[in-house]
């Protein structure tokens, strides 16, 4: 409870009260930190907080508790099932808002170990920036089964350092104090998983140090390690039996007809399938892994004197590409083929701002023909597409067609070819540079050693992008039955449009059926979380913190960012290289209309939806994202320079500034700065354009 606006601004912290049902005693209580509003000589009221020597007063006094908890309990009786409800207090009375049933846990728990700390690096990459309730609630029980499941012993109780993943404000966060803890017993170096996962902020030097675990921790986790070291040493076997159970998978899904299908057949088959889920992943958890190969590599490129980006990113653009690269490759010639041929290229020539009818305009067409191809096969994918309730490719290939209206648009254009021939170039010439920093014993003693560990490196990486292309399918192949739920439940007149079902969780759909009490209530549950989104949507949420300080940090982001002023901008390198160009800021998929050829992305973070614009840019900044992260790989792929972790890029640079990207020494510098008209020139501006790969910026 707290003081309304200030409450769910997260301008506040509230206060807590638990009362005993039996007496209405209080069991324990937080007094928050509070904000009163007063007027101010302008006329306008704001919001000033309590000054540190005055203690703030609790919201309710110990008759009002017992009056609101009596009121609750009878909420309670009468709809006999606990509720979640909504109530205020006009200084006279009690009012009740709304009472739903409480069938999951809060979009923000209650509050545990303060001194946890959370990130929300890797899932910002992967999910919008507020995911569907429905897709919230199930990913953080999945992850959170899945982990426990693939860590057993090595992470701590829940008791101790909390849930593996839990939501604050509508977003969900990893915890990074249990990853802390699994390096710690598995005597790791946290630094490189940090790295991985896409941390916020400098690396803590005591984070870069691998520390044994005491030996009796070691003995009690010796089990788990020894299987986990199993799984490496057999990964490839549990790829294809990952890829296996896809295809079994899709033939189920592929038999059945949703329509045909009663709700509570529909439901207990989403039921096995959530089940299934946390099981299937492991091979993602093991594939994650591949930083016990890059560690030793870098070491090894430290001994030696070599650019270690340089000589795994090289080798890693070079030879079998990724899916995700692939499809870029592919999407980029299927561009060439619409140039080749005059309807194709008038079609995209004369295009406007949409493609509603696209196959009507490019009917008949070879370029038609071949894209239907790629969307067999890509048309899994899409924008966030580990949020369910967003469309696929095969539903809406709007932002493809824009890539490729860009491509036949630009007065010229890169061939696959030649891409892929530059990229085994460089390899080449970074491999031999190597070579020649080795004297004769590191030659016997750690050639064959280097080259085995960056062909295990690639591999780990194309296999991870296959797992994780693949187990999309299914996924976009449920998301038909889920329509049909959803249709279902609005000619019912449960919820008042198709994409309300997305905010219901899996337990309230569940208990909806058949039980026309809760059924009734779905539209108010439905409005009560939209209501709830819409005020969480303006919070500048942090990638990285302690909840304790979360209150602190949110008030915190109201404050004007500076300007970059000419100052260096600092981020991770996660595909080496050298580049100058204008900067193109996007936020979302909506955006991808606006991307030119030869234009420096600049993003919050890119998932596989944003692979088409790889195609079309010099160089990639993200805001979020590690070395395992989608904008990385591909970045690599394409040996685009690339760098990640910057923090607040999208507000910091502007469409139109001209940059400096020096991704091998994690550097961006302003040169000419659009939004004011400036102009900042570094000594050794040059006028280059395009990219100055990795080979040619040591």
């Amino acid at each position: 409870m707290g003081l309304g606006e200030a409450l769910v601004g997260g301008h506040v912290e509230p206060d807590e009260f638990h009362l005993r049902k039996a007496d209405a005693s209080v069991l324990s209580s937080h007094i928050g930190d509070k904000l009163y509003r007063v007027a101010a000589e302008d006329g306008f009221s704001r919001l000033v907080e309590t000054g540190a020597r005055e203690r703030a007063a609790p919201s309710l006094t110990e008759e009002r508790l017992r009056e609101l908890a009596a009121l609750l309990l009878r909420i309670e009786q009468y709809y006999d099932a606990p509720q979640d409800v909504e109530w205020c207090h006009d200084g006279e009375r009690f009012w009740i808002v709304q009472s739903r049933p409480v069938t999951a846990a809060p979009l923000t728990p209650a509050r545990e170990n303060p001194s946890i700390e959370w990130t929300r690096a890797n899932a910002r990459e992967v999910l919008p920036d507020l995911p569907s309730p429905q897709v919230l609630y199930a990913l953080c029980d999945i992850l959170n089964r899945a982990m426990r499941h693939y860590y057993g012993r090595l992470l701590a109780s829940e008791s101790e350092l909390g849930p593996i993943m839990k939501p604050f404000y509508g977003r969900p966060y990893f915890n990074l104090s249990q990853f802390r803890h699994v390096c710690r017993m598995t005597g790791s170096d946290p630094a490189s998983v940090m790295r991985a996962m896409g941390h916020e902020g400098r690396v803590k030097p005591e984070d870069e140090v691998a520390r044994r675990p005491p030996l009796r921790d070691l003995l009690r986790v010796l089990p788990d390690v020894l299987r986990l070291g199993w799984m490496q040493l057999t990964v490839g076997r549990l790829v294809r039996r990952a890829l296996s159970d896809v295809k079994e998978d899709m033939a189920y899904i592929g038999s059945h007809d949703p329509r045909a299908m009663t709700d509570q057949e529909i439901a207990d088959f989403l039921q096995r399938w959530n089940e299934m889920a946390a099981d299937r992943l492991g091979v993602i958890f093991v594939l994650a892994g591949v930083v016990i190969y890059e560690t030793p590599l870098q070491k090894i490129c430290k001994q030696v004197g070599f650019p270690y980006e340089r000589l795994l990113h090289t080798h890693l653009a070079t030879g079998e590409k990724s899916v995700s690269a692939q499809q870029g490759l592919d999407l980029l010639e299927l561009a060439n083929r619409a140039r080749r041929e005059d309807g194709a290229r008038d079609y995209f020539l004369r295009s406007k701002d949409n493609f509603r009818e696209f196959r009507e305009g490019l009917r008949g067409s070879e370029f038609l023909k071949q894209f239907e191809l790629f969307l067999d096969r890509y048309g899994h994918r899409g924008n966030y597409e580990s949020d369910w309730s967003l469309p696929r490719y095969s539903e809406d290939p709007t932002p493809l067609l824009f890539a490729i209206r860009s491509h036949v648009q630009a007065p010229e254009i890169t061939t696959p070819e030649a891409i892929i021939a530059r990229q085994r170039r460089e390899a080449r010439e970074a491999w031999r540079d190597f070579e020649d920093k080795l004297s004769g014993w590191q030659r016997l003693r750690l050639r064959g050693r280097v080259r085995w560990l960056l062909k295990r490196v690639k591999r780990m990486y194309v296999w991870r992008e296959l797992c994780r292309s693949e187990m999309m399918r299914p996924a976009s192949a449920i998301r038909p039955w889920l329509l049909v739920m959803a249709e279902r439940f609005v000619e019912r007149g449960l919820i008042l449009e198709r994409d309300d079902y997305f905010y219901l969780t899996r337990e309230e759909i569940a208990a909806s059926l058949g039980q026309t009490d809760v059924a009734a209530q779905l539209r108010s549950i439905v409005a009560g979380r939209k209501a709830e989104l819409e005020t969480w949507r303006h919070l500048e949420m942090p990638l990285l913190m302690r909840e304790s300080e979360l209150p602190a940090l949110l008030r915190r982001t109201a404050l004007a960012l500076s300007p970059v002023d000419g100052r260096e901008l600092r981020g991770l390198c996660v595909s080496a290289g050298c580049v100058e160009g204008e900067v193109l800021v996007m936020r979302d998929a909506s955006e991808f209309a606006r991307m030119k050829r030869g234009a420096i992305l600049v993003a919050p973070a890119t998932d596989p939806s944003w692979t088409p614009l790889f195609t079309l840019a010099s160089g990639v900044i993200v805001e979020v994202g590690g070395t395992l992260s989608h904008a990385s790989t591909v970045a690599r792929e394409y040996g685009l320079p690339a760098l990640a972790n910057l923090k607040d890029a999208t507000k910091l640079l502007k469409d139109g500034d001209r940059v400096r990207l020096d991704a091998t020494n994690g550097v961006v510098r302003l040169l000419h700065d659009n939004s004011h008209g400036g102009h900042r020139a570094s000594p050794d501006q040059k006028s280059a354009k395009g990219i100055v790969s990795p080979a040619n910026s040591r």
